[in-house]
């Protein structure tokens, strides 16, 4: 302690600078505490309605198949509307598209519509078709009749390439 005192002027002007800045800090107030209180209230009352909320969107959002259909359907309409097209087969459960190329197969097999490219691969377009049905409506036009699974219940569409 001795030594402190010896160099009066240095502790000194370090101790009381501390001092001032401890005693400038404040707290939170009590106003303060209230509103943070009360947007963690607020928050954690609509917990529940956002999680309703959100489990009915979940069957709209994750559960839809429209957008394998519509792959697929993209897929089949890009390889139909090609200008190098020889013939076009419609098999009992699917359709074949011959081009200079390639012959590429599209049919149902297992639930499932599969394409295959010179009978070789095997490509899964879309899972759970109880039926599939091509015919042809004109020389240009071809009609798909697809029914499939979707959740508890069928559906069915008709899609004209």
């Amino acid at each position: 302690m001795k030594s402190f005192l010896r160099n009066k002027g240095f502790v000194y002007k370090i101790y009381s600078h501390i001092k001032n800045i401890v005693i400038s800090k404040r707290g939170f107030t009590l106003i303060e505490s209230l509103i943070a209180l009360l947007a963690q209230c607020l928050i954690m009352m609509l917990m529940p309605f956002f999680i309703m909320t959100f489990s009915q969107l979940k069957h709209t959002l994750f559960d839809d198949r429209t957008y394998d259909l519509e792959m697929m359907i993209k897929d089949i309409s890009d390889h139909l509307n090609r200008t190098d097209i020889k013939d076009v087969l419609i098999l009992k459960k699917g359709i074949e598209i011959q081009n200079k190329q390639s012959k590429i197969t599209y049919y149902l097999q297992n639930q499932k519509i599969i394409k295959t490219v010179n009978h070789r691969g095997n490509i899964t377009l879309c899972n759970e078709v109880m039926n599939v049905v091509f015919t042809k409506v004109s020389n240009k036009y071809i009609l798909m009749h697809i029914k499939y699974r979707e959740r508890n219940g069928f559906h069915e569409k008709e899609i004209l390439f």
